[in-house]
Formats: C-alpha cells, sequence, structure tokens
C-alpha cells in the first residue's frame, strides 16, 4: 500500500507538468517493482532442529543443522533467531522433534510471529571416509498447519566418484554443496500464507529395514501419515516405487499406517525409495523417503602382526601389536578378534561393534586374566560389513616369553681360568659379549659371539691372586637383555661365596 499511495502523491503534485510526470510515473512504477521484488520472500520462517534418527529416536544433529540453516540464510530466507526457537521449545516442553502438532504450530505462529515452520529428520550421515547424507525437510504453515513442501534428498560417496578419481569427495563437506543444491531446488520462492494448500502427503514416520542387505533378502517399508485428503476428502492410494518396480502399500488395520515388503535385486548399488500416492479426484504426489543399499561383495580383511620373524614365524615375547585392515575400504558393523592355542581352546575373544581399530595390542594374557603358555597360537580375525558380510583372517604366532638366561661354570688350572658359558632359553640371542678387568680396572680380555656354549681361556701369573671382575651381556632376538657381573673369578673357581649382580631389561613395544 505504501508504494501505491507513493505513486498517487507524486502523481497529483505534478500533474500539470507533463513531462515531469511521466519521467516520474515511470520512477514510482520503478519503485513499485522494486518493492515487490524485495518482498518476494516476506514470510518468516520458524526452523526447527533437525530430529536425528542416527543418534536415537529423539536425538539431535546440530552440525547439519547448523548447515541447513546457513544454506537457508544463504538463499536469502528470514529466519528466526536459533536462540528465540530454543528457548519457544524450552518453554513450551516440546521434546518431540520432527513433527510438531496443529496446537504447537500454532504457538509458534503466536510466540515467535512466524508465518512458516520448517521442521526435518536426518535418516543417515557418514562423516568418515564414505560420506553419507540423507535428510528430510517439510515446511508447513502455521496459520492452519497445511504442508506446502517437502522434499527427501540423499548423497552418497557413491554417487560423486569420478573417472580416475577426479574431485572425489574426501569427506562429509565434500557433499554439502550438491547435496542441498538438490534438498532445495523445489523449494518455493514464496507462498500466500492466507492462501490454499495444495492436496500434499502428511508424513509422519517413515521406516524402511534393512538400509544394507545382500541380494534377495526382504526389505520391509512402512509409512505413517497424518490425514491427507484431497478436495473430496478422500484418502490416497498408496505405492512404493524403487527404478521400475512398484509396491502397493496396503493398511496396517488399528493404525494410521501402510507397509509393504520385497526382495533386493541381485545388482550391487543404492537404491532411491519413492513414495507415489494418487488420489481418486486424479492428484499425484510423489516423495523420496529414504534409500537402501545392496551389498554384493565381502569388504576382504588382511592381518599384519608386528613381531620378529624368524623363519616364517612370528615370535614375541611381551606385547603383539596387530594391525587388522580392510582390501575393499567400506563401514564396518562390527569386528571380533580371536586367539586360539594348540589344543583350539579359545583364550581370548574380543567383539566389538563399530569401524576397524587401527591397532591391537596382546600382552599374553587370557580373557581369563591368566597368562597364556607359551607356545604357538592361532589369530583369527573378521569382520562383518553392514550387510552381514563376514571376511576372515588368521595367522599362526609364537609366544616365548621366557627371558633370556646364561650359565657360567669357572675352573682354574694354573696359569689358566676357565669360563664356560651356555644358554637354554629357546629364543635365539642376538649377540653375547664378555668382559674380563683386572683389581686395578684395566681390561683384561674381552669375547663376544652369537652362539653359545663357548669356553674362554684366561692366562694368568702363577702366583697372581688379584681379583679378575667378569661383565656378562647377552640380547635375544626379541629385544630381552641379560646381564650378569662377577665380582671375584677365583671366589667362584674355588666354589666361595661371591656376590653376583643379575639383571634383565626388556624392550617394550609402544602401544597407541
Amino acid at each position: 500500500m505504501i508504494h501505491l499511495l507513493l505513486m498517487h502523491s507524486i502523481w497529483s503534485h505534478f500533474r500539470s507538468r507533463n513531462r515531469s510526470a511521466i519521467f516520474l510515473l515511470h520512477l514510482s512504477l520503478l519503485l513499485s517493482a522494486i518493492l515487490f521484488t524485495g518482498t518476494a520472500w516476506a514470510q518468516t520462517i520458524a526452523f526447527i532442529p533437525l530430529l536425528a534418527l542416527t543418534r536415537d529416536s529423539n536425538g539431535i544433529n546440530n552440525p547439519v543443522t547448523e548447515r541447513v540453516r546457513q544454506e537457508l540464510v544463504n538463499r536469502n530466507k528470514t529466519l528466526v533467531p536459533a536462540e528465540k526457537v530454543m528457548r519457544f521449545l524450552i518453554r513450551n516442553r516440546i521434546r518431540q522433534l520432527g513433527k510438531l502438532t496443529s496446537y504447537q504450530a500454532s504457538l509458534v505462529r503466536k510466540e515467535l510471529q512466524a508465518d512458516l515452520v520448517l521442521q526435518g529428520t536426518l535418516y543417515q550421515i557418514n562423516t568418515g571416509e564414505l560420506p553419507l547424507l540423507c535428510l528430510t525437510l517439510q515446511l508447513s504453515r502455521t496459520e492452519d498447519s497445511k504442508i506446502i513442501w517437502s522434499q527427501t534428498a540423499n548423497l552418497s560417496y557413491a554417487d560423486q566418484i569420478n573417472l580416475l578419481g577426479l574431485d572425489d569427495p574426501h569427506g562429509i563437506e565434500d557433499l554439502y554443496a550438491p547435496f542441498f543444491e538438490q534438498l532445495f531446488a523445489s523449494m518455493p520462492t514464496s507462498e500466500s500464507t492466507a492462501g490454499e494448500a495444495t492436496t500434499s502427503l502428511n508424513i509422519d514416520t517413515i521406516f524402511i529395514h534393512p538400509q544394507y542387505l545382500r541380494p534377495g533378502e526382504e526389505i520391509s517399508c512402512r509409512v505413517k501419515i497424518h490425514k491427507s485428503i484431497d478436495e473430496q476428502g478422500s484418502m490416497p492410494e498408496l505405492s512404493v516405487q524403487v527404478g521400475d518396480q512398484h509396491y502397493p502399500l496396503t493398511s496396517n488395520e488399528g493404525e494410521y499406517s501402510y507397509s509393504t515388503s520385497w526382495k533386493a535385486g541381485g545388482e550391487a548399488g543404492t537404491y532411491t525409495v519413492n513414495l507415489l500416492a494418487r488420489w481418486p479426484s486424479g492428484i499425484s504426489r510423489e516423495s523420496v523417503i529414504g534409500i537402501y543399499s545392496i551389498d554384493t561383495e565381502e569388504p576382504g580383511v588382511r592381518l599384519t602382526l608386528l613381531g620378529t620373524e624368524l623363519n616364517g614365524e612370528i615370535l614375541f615375547s611381551r606385547n603383539l601389536r596387530i594391525l587388522p585392515k580392510l582390501i575393499k575400504p567400506e563401514p564396518i558393523s562390527h569386528w571380533a578378534i580371536s586367539v586360539t592355542d594348540e589344543d583350539e581352546d579359545v583364550i581370548v575373544l574380543i567383539d566389538k561393534t563399530g569401524n576397524l581399530p587401527r591397532s591391537l595390542t596382546w600382552n599374553g594374557r587370557t580373557s581369563y586374566g591368566t597368562t597364556a603358555d607359551p607356545g604357538g597360537y592361532l589369530i583369527t580375525f573378521r569382520a562383518w560389513d553392514r550387510a552381514e558380510r563376514e571376511s576372515s583372517t588368521e595367522a599362526w604366532v609364537q609366544y616365548l616369553p621366557e627371558l633370556p638366561e646364561m650359565t657360567v661354570e669357572i675352573s682354574r688350572e694354573d696359569p689358566q681360568i676357565r669360563v664356560d658359558l651356555d644358554y637354554f632359553t629357546e629364543t635365539p640371542l642376538i649377540f653375547w659379549w664378555a668382559k674380563f678387568f683386572k683389581e686395578d680396572g684395566s681390561l683384561l680380555k674381552l669375547a663376544q659371539g652369537t652362539e653359545l656354549p663357548a669356553s674362554i681361556e684366561l692366562d694368568l701369573a702363577n702366583d697372581s691372586r688379584d681379583k679378575i671382575q667378569c661383565l656378562l651381556t647377552a640380547r635375544d632376538i626379541l629385544g630381552n637383555q641379560y646381564k650378569k657381573r662377577i665380582r671375584d673369578l677365583f671366589e667362584m673357581a674355588e666354589g666361595e661365596i661371591e656376590e653376583i649382580e643379575t639383571s634383565i631389561e626388556t624392550e617394550w613395544v609402544e602401544e597407541f
């Protein structure tokens, strides 16, 4: 009305001046066009946080909610501030998101002064290496709760991969631009809050199960809708479409829901599920209600054991690092690892949900809290993808917890002392050495080698009674180190009590 009054005032004031009047009339018309254009979307939208079924029956996904809000702002939509919406939800104790009642919608209009309310449900999201997003939005008037627009969009890594991997998505951020372009493509640019909404489907809940399956398995679909009548007051005939196949939905007695089921095809891929509605009046509506994926290949898994390799076997004494990895990367529903002894008894069993761990460490203990006996063990790792396809691999390992130990025998046959060294532990040695020192600290002799037993002879003066001290060190292939100190070889040779110091050092494998 303001722009019309402006036109009338300008024309009345300058009607005696033809040229100026004509010019100003053109200017007024231009202003009118600008004013009309500037109010193309004059309605205020109350955007309710998204219901995230990926969390629980009434969860909220704040990052995706904020991203949708930003996309709406970028499309010049007028939104009620997010803080004001949250205070409204708390004040009115609205805990069930995704579908406001007619009374709650009227409160949105009264308290938030919003003409429209936008709400939605996040059905699927994967922010990992194989990003996936499936979201439904529904726009309705607060005046009469009539739905004026609804749309479901889904996009996955598989939809965006290109030849040679050019511009392939590396995360969920790379999917946002094409996803929201698809989602908002049909959103109305303007809608009168006083006009009549077209006949629409008032979808309440959607249940499609399972979302990941193998060829030939059965898919169930159940849809709950609120009263969706046309001008003649008739409910529509509903069916589900997947590709070129149609599956009629039948009403569930005593419920406002419809269900159907069908067998999955044999070709791998992601399939879109469309809900078709046809009223007796001839009106028809179509809406994407979800997706499901058919998996025809198992992921495949391989196992790397970070121990010490000897003659084709993996050995360890303290900690064995285990690195599982998928041959064909894809999300995993759960995995399990077991350790079986040579008698085929399972001594370790762990079963976890979610994707594979980066690494595992076995410290030689059993699930019963005891230490395993030395010997050979079979490590088996299994993984199941979201379609419950199982992959497994196994590897043998030798657990050798015994620490290296050397025996020392000393005999004297003037003018010599003979030192005999031996080693009885099964774990092979990398090296050994023996250092002999005179009483004044000078080095008398150094002997070393990689194999035992060995004999060492020390030449001495016949009348020498000076103390001779000995340091022994040995290291096995597992990193364990043995050290021994003999303070006086003469006393030990004569069978006298002497002080011997022994220590064992272990090289630990870092856990992460």
